[in-house]
């Protein structure tokens, strides 16, 4: 199935679902649509009309006059007028402030276990909202509790189903780099952003997270923002009379030739314009800002713990400890934010020094995790890296001292961002497009970080001291570690004599 087909059904299910909290169909019926999907049997007779309407979107031609896109709307309309003027939910959130949380502590273990955690709740937790499973069968169980915490945050009510109901795999649109776009039924709009927002608040405690939605109707997907009457809308005619002016080249871009123009105004009017409004919401939203006409609060789960002056503090001198592990080297004080980076960063690792989280007492359940360095081992060429040792003996690195023990001490930090990647993300019209450019540059920076470490050779670990580290000593290990693949970015901490640093 392509990916312009999968959202051909996702925005068909919405339609097709209607403006409602209640769908249009009867429950024994949608059961019965979500099961066809799931299994990817052929389109259910009651999302086929509206199906058919949605793969339209593509294929409309752009209409250089207001007229005509007045002429085209009418047209469609006659066809289908439900699935024309019914309104489809568009959600965008993530987490925010994401260095702040992530380096907050100092420790590697603690750095790994934030970065892992946030990859989890955007890679696994969010598209399990949608049914979504990994490839990995490792999160199947995961998955299955992200359901269930679903269904207990957001049941069903008096007015409403639940939101896991409500929600079908097709309608992600993209949920990689830190963030996620997805459609939804339009009544639910404000119980998914509530759910993202939510789901990083409980899972962390402390990270930053936000998440913003909107309506649109079938014709603005294709065409950006309308009015209505959708005659009195400012169309191209307008724009190259006022194209010129500073807020209007501010909003469009500034043309430099007369074909410009309309290549500029076709850009922006299309879903880059929605997109773009649910962005401009999202930075307002983040800043703590109330959106004029919104029924949710400025700050839906704010994460927010007691500063008092004169209760011990966690070893990151942050939040005031809950518990005292005396069984792990240097004996640390957590509080239970930091805890949850520990133990996340500990099972990333395959470590076993796990007892003393059991002693805690803490209620909330780890899941399964998967660190960067686990998924570069499954890439690897293993002949040419592994060369000279066992695979299977190969340990992932604990701390900064264990990198830099491949290089006389010292490590180095590799920050590296794509260039220009907004200007691309301009010219991007349709929500097809959009899944697909994210899919690809998530598989690029990937796979660009696996050439480049596969160049480092294993190390085995020698001259280590102290409590935390003199165990240690003739380990093997990946002389590197991954903090983050997001998006477009990346960061790794790597031994200093490498040919990393001038491969990435």
């Amino acid at each position: 199935m392509t990916i312009s087909t999968k959202l051909s059904i996702g925005i068909a299910w919405c339609l097709a679902w209607g403006e409602r909290p209640k769908p249009q169909f009867d429950l024994s019926e949608l059961q019965t649509i979500r099961q066809a999907l799931k299994e990817g049997k052929s389109i259910p007779a009651a999302i086929q009309p509206f199906l058919e309407q949605a793969q339209k979107i593509d294929n409309l031609k752009f209409p250089d006059t207001a007229e005509k896109l007045r002429q085209t709307f009418e047209g469609l309309q006659q066809e289908n007028p439900q699935a024309w003027n019914t309104r489809i939910g568009l959600v965008y959130g993530g987490a925010t402030k994401i260095k702040g949380y992530v380096f907050e502590a100092a420790k590697l273990q603690d750095i790994r276990g934030a970065s892992a955690l946030l990859d989890r709740i955007n890679l696994i937790d969010l598209p399990a909202f949608f049914g979504k499973l990994p490839e990995s069968r490792r999160y199947t169980a995961h998955c299955e509790q992200v359901k269930e915490w679903l269904d207990n945050c957001f049941p069903a009510d008096a007015d409403n189903l639940k939101l896991s109901d409500a929600l079908i795999p097709q309608l992600i649109i993209y949920s990689t780099g830190g963030n996620i776009l997805a459609f939804c039924p339009a009544a639910y709009v404000h119980h998914l952003a509530n759910a993202i927002e939510r789901r990083y608040t409980e899972q962390t405690l402390t990270a930053n997270s936000c998440a913003v939605g909107d309506t649109f109707k079938l014709l603005e997907l294709r065409f950006g923002l309308l009015r209505d009457p959708i005659e009195e809308i400012p169309w191209l005619e307008w724009y190259k009379q006022k194209c010129h002016e500073p807020l209007v080249e501010a909003y469009f871009g500034r043309p430099e030739s007369e074909e410009d123009k309309a290549e500029l105004f076709e850009n922006r009017k299309s879903f880059n314009e929605l997109a773009g409004k649910l962005a401009a919401q999202f930075n307002h939203r983040r800043s703590g800002n109330d959106l004029p006409g919104s029924e949710r609060p400025s700050r839906r789960h704010p994460p927010m713990f007691e500063t008092h002056p004169y209760l011990k503090r966690d070893e990151g001198d942050c939040r005031s400890a809950i518990f005292h592990a005396t069984e792990l080297p240097n004996e640390p004080w957590f509080s239970e934010a930091l805890a949850r980076k520990r133990i996340i960063g500990q099972i990333s690792k395959k470590e076993q020094e796990r007892e003393w989280y059991e002693r805690t007492k803490l209620e909330w359940q780890t899941g399964e995790v998967e660190s960067w360095v686990k998924k570069f081992e499954r890439f690897l060429l293993r002949r040419k890296y592994y060369a000279g040792f066992s695979d299977s003996g190969i340990q992932q690195a604990r701390s900064l001292t264990e990198i830099g023990n491949a290089s006389n001490g010292f490590v180095a930090y590799i920050y590296a961002d794509g260039n220009n990647m907004g200007g691309y993300i301009q010219k991007i019209k349709t929500p097809a497009d959009y899944a697909q450019f994210s899919e690809d540059i998530f598989e690029a920076t990937e796979s660009s970080v696996y050439e480049a470490l596969q160049h480092l050779k294993p190390h085995k670990l020698n001259g280590l001291s102290g409590k935390e580290h003199q165990h240690r000593n003739g380990a093997v290990i990946h002389p590197f570690e991954i903090i983050t693949i997001g998006g477009d970015d990346v960061l790794l901490i790597v031994s200093s004599r490498t040919k990393v640093i001038d491969t990435v």
